[in-house]
């Protein structure tokens, strides 16, 4: 198993994802979606996951940006052949929501941004 991230919409502790409004996530659950295998497209079916940066830089615009810690079984990993730091998945197990306060200085800037509270 390998841990990645997701950037997502929160409202209300209800996490949304950025393509499809109807695609919720929650805490603890698990979620499925048909992936494509193939490695020469880079942006297709599946669930998108990334590394921690990658997640913070896609959803940095957002004013509701919530970033969702996840699980996935490494084979079921699709890494395109010119993949930025995103690859996709059948399934993933939420495991939390990540304070921005947690993610390195980037996320500590955006939370500033939010107006949240964050220490030093």
């Amino acid at each position: 198993k390998a841990i990645f991230y997701k950037a997502v919409h929160s409202a209300r502790g209800i996490y949304i994802s950025d393509h499809d409004s109807n695609f919720v996530y929650t805490i603890g659950d698990k979620k499925a979606e048909i992936c494509d295998r193939n490695t020469k497209i880079d942006c297709s079916n599946g669930i998108h996951i990334s590394h921690l940066n990658w997640a913070l830089n896609f959803g940095s615009s957002w004013p509701d940006l919530a970033i969702l810690e996840v699980e996935t079984k490494i084979s079921n990993i699709v890494l395109p052949d010119n993949s930025d730091g995103k690859v996709r998945t059948s399934e993933v197990k939420v495991i939390r929501e990540v304070p921005l306060d947690e993610c390195g200085i980037y996320g500590k800037i955006l939370a500033k941004r939010r107006g949240k509270d964050v220490s030093n």
